[in-house]
């Protein structure tokens, strides 16, 4: 496996490309029952409650669309940013109106699958009908296909990567070993791989104890500036998701507007789209950093698909 990679440049000399994603989700029937298999920040009814579903957790989510993302949009534009948004397929059927702003703000929309369920449970025909779908409703919406795709959790199945090269996505998230942007082989089609920072999303802070937004915001200030100083000869990239049922609380979209100043605070800096990040890439870069799927170790040797397939 190649471990040093061929430095590229960004833009104007740029350090570091930043792209604080948003992921604008929505949650499947089980939400708040006893045997979901969603996250929450709060311990479930117990089996045997008379009342089957929390209404708590219910509405903690809702409040990502009734209040959280229009505080995102406010931010981005008083702050004039531009970024890259994985919505669900039925959020985009739902909320219309909110993805047209999102477009006409100038941001991207790329997905995550239908509903805010996961991948690894599903047949490939299932998968591949969800993300069908998904797919028609964004062409619906926003008047052209998606090109960027983030499973929900940040948890592919083993068919995801084809199944997305096969759909017409030209770039995917979800790996987490890298932070420089490569051309994935996929059979015969490709895909530019931009590793999405899962630690800096704002889940972070948002159900592992003993972790503050406070903590969190150091952590992005963090990164940003060990990325920023090696970045004056190895640029790299630092993409990360926010929710806006977690990160539009006003205690934590106050903590990203303050990151976003202190980033702008640095010359050599360049918010992007992740979509601007590929074009770029696969303009200037295409053939610098190649792969070839499946690209992964296990236990040191080379990995397989058929691995993700079996227990041990």
């Amino acid at each position: 496996m190649k471990q040093k990679r061929t430095p590229i440049k960004w833009p104007d000399g740029a350090r570091i490309a930043i792209t604080p994603c948003v992921a604008f989700e929505t949650w499947p029937e089980d939400l708040g029952s006893a045997g979901s298999k969603q996250q929450e920040n709060r311990r479930g009814y117990p089996k045997d409650a008379v009342t089957k579903k929390s209404l708590a957790t219910i509405t903690d989510r809702e409040f990502g669309e009734r209040v959280g993302v229009f505080r995102f949009l406010e931010v981005f534009r008083k702050e004039n940013i531009q970024t890259s948004w994985f919505p669900t397929g039925i959020t985009i059927e739902n909320y219309p109106d909110v993805i047209k702003e999102a477009v006409a703000d100038g941001h991207e929309i790329g997905t995550e699958t239908w509903i805010h369920d996961y991948s690894y449970m599903k047949k490939p025909a299932q998968e591949k009908k969800d993300l069908q779908r998904t797919v028609e409703v964004v062409k619906k919406v926003v008047g052209k296909p998606p090109l960027g795709y983030l499973s929900t959790g940040v948890a592919p199945s083993a068919d995801t990567v084809e199944i997305i090269a096969d759909l017409g996505y030209t770039y995917w998230m979800d790996p987490q070993h890298n932070e420089t942007p490569y051309t994935l082989k996929v059979k015969n089609k490709e895909l530019t791989v931009l590793s999405y920072f899962q630690d800096l999303n704002d889940y972070s802070s948002y159900q592992r104890a003993g972790r503050t937004p406070r903590d969190l915001l150091q952590m992005w200030k963090d990164t940003f500036d060990c990325l920023y100083e090696e970045g004056e000869s190895d640029p790299k990239f630092m993409i990360w998701g926010n929710h806006p049922f977690v990160g539009g609380r006003p205690f934590r979209a106050i903590l990203l507007r303050e990151f976003i100043r202190y980033a702008k605070g640095h010359s050599k800096v360049w918010f992007a789209r992740a979509g601007d990040i590929v074009k770029w890439v696969r303009e200037n870069y295409r053939g610098a950093n190649v792969e070839e799927w499946p690209n992964f170790t296990i236990a040191g040797r080379p990995g397989k698909k058929a691995d993700l397939l079996k227990m041990g």
